[in-house]
């Protein structure tokens, strides 16, 4: 964050400078030169890539749609389709980027809604936010888990019991038997957030019959390895944001933004399919840059 902020700063200074070496340049000459035409289209790329970043990219949702080639997931999801959304950090339904998630989600007509933690970061506006996830409109249920801000700025039970008030059951180290309209039926697992310690995937899968098909749904891709050993089918998890700047090299010299090899995207080990969500609000810094908030809609072959 001091590192982004020292450029931010280096550059406003430059651009100042650097205007009024334009203008003096433009009133001597009465025309421009090559280097002051230079420096205004420096200053002006700058300047729409900083608007971008604060006011375009963070409210300009995607919709990524995802093929999972699993046979016994598409066993079970036959004909129905799964959401992802991640890392909400909501602060109230008043935003247009909120409005524009619940109306996005909603037009997907999902079976499985999965929300794969951190859902807000304001307590004071609890109740906007349980109004808003209420919105949302699910054939069959809503399930998530619990993110590392989840734990850090409430109580976790009271948090749990509003959240399961408005209609979404959270998986906290345990695992539900989900009937689907398909007359099929999904086993659903959720581990506690792995960034603080709290993650328990053997207690998370306990009762699971052997050889059913499990999605395992986790906040951090931290818990990858483990489920490769439990040779669980599907990892959904969130946390990293994408890195908030999708320039990979910048990504690896931010120790807030480097959180794990797997950022974003697709990935696969052995049986094992991990899907890491880019997410849809923002932290420490409220920028986007080429990575767009995403909601991910799964369709199993």
């Amino acid at each position: 964050m001091k590192k982004f902020d020292l450029v931010r700063h280096a550059f406003f200074v430059f651009s100042g400078f650097g205007l009024a070496a334009v203008v003096i340049d433009l009133w001597s000459r009465r025309r421009l030169s090559i280097v002051s035409w230079l420096l205004i289209i420096i200053i002006g790329t700058g300047l729409l890539t900083l608007v971008d970043m604060y006011f375009i990219e963070p409210n300009w949702l995607a919709v990524e749609r995802i093929t999972v080639h699993d046979e016994g997931l598409a066993g079970r999801m036959q004909g129905l389709s799964a959401v992802q959304i991640s890392d909400l950090h909501l602060r109230g339904k008043g935003s247009f980027l909120e409005k524009r998630l619940v109306a996005k989600v909603n037009a997907l007509q999902p079976d499985l809604l999965l929300i794969t933690g951190d859902f807000l970061d304001d307590i004071d506006r609890l109740r906007e936010t349980i109004e808003l996830l209420r919105s949302f409109k699910v054939k069959v249920g809503i399930y998530g888990v619990l993110g590392n801000t989840d734990h850090h700025f409430f109580r976790t039970q009271g948090l749990i019991k509003e959240l399961q008030d408005a209609g979404i059951t959270i998986l906290l180290n345990e695992n539900r038997r989900v009937s689907l309209p398909n007359g099929r039926h999904l086993w659903l697992a959720g581990v506690d957030d792995p960034v603080t310690g709290r993650a328990r995937l053997e207690q998370s899968l306990t009762g699971i019959p052997a050889g059913e098909p499990v999605l395992l749904l986790a906040h951090s891709p931290d818990i990858h390895v483990q489920a490769v050993l439990a040779q669980v089918n599907m990892v959904l998890a969130g946390h990293t944001h994408g890195g908030q700047v999708g320039i990979p090299y910048l990504i690896r010299r931010s120790d807030y933004a480097n959180r794990s090899p797997f950022m974003a995207g697709l990935f696969h080990d052995g049986s094992t399919t991990l899907y890491v969500n880019r997410g849809i609000g923002t932290k420490t810094l409220p920028i986007r840059f080429l990575c767009r908030p995403e909601i991910t809609t799964f369709q199993f072959r």
